[in-house]
């Protein structure tokens, strides 16, 4: 039997101003090079690293599920199959905010606390585990994830 969806959602490094930014750190680099204050191999060399960067920002996305049996979360391409988190395993679910400067930005961030997984934006779902640490999902329609894991929560009781 499989197991239904009662939400589903995926993000992605699409922000403007990111790749912008991007942009004009390849473009210092060039005029750094043009203006002979930085060789050929050092350019190639941030150059490099610079491409990568945005390899795998581009690569890269948040891939959240709500489905019968729990919360999936996959942050691709870093996990290679999804985090499953139980409903047992959670005391509390609530929508939150996100600070980017309170995690040190986006992506898979780690604190004393617990753990986020964020993509974009400052909202989100904070799930609290029965353990006392915390989880918090990025998500660009936390009401919908949270009304989406009382549903299903709802019918497994």
């Amino acid at each position: 039997m499989e197991t239904e969806v009662h939400f589903r959602e995926t993000q992605q490094f699409d922000q403007p101003w990111l790749w912008g930014l991007l942009a004009l750190r390849a473009l210092a680099d060039l005029l750094a090079l043009a203006r002979r204050k930085r060789t050929l191999g050092e350019t190639a060399r941030r150059l490099a690293a610079l491409g990568a960067a945005a390899l795998f920002l581009r690569v890269a996305r948040l891939d959240t599920e709500v489905r019968d049996d729990g919360l999936y979360v996959k942050f691709a391409p870093l996990h290679r199959s999804a985090k499953r988190v139980a409903f047992a395993d959670l005391a509390d679910v609530q929508e939150t905010g996100y600070s980017p400067m309170r995690y040190g930005g986006w992506g898979l961030r780690w604190t004393p606390s617990g753990t986020a997984y964020t993509v974009r934006g400052t909202g989100g779902v904070r799930f609290e585990r029965a353990g006392g640490r915390s989880l918090v999902v990025g998500s660009e329609r936390p009401d919908e994830l949270v009304a989406a894991v009382q549903e299903a929560t709802d019918r497994t009781v």
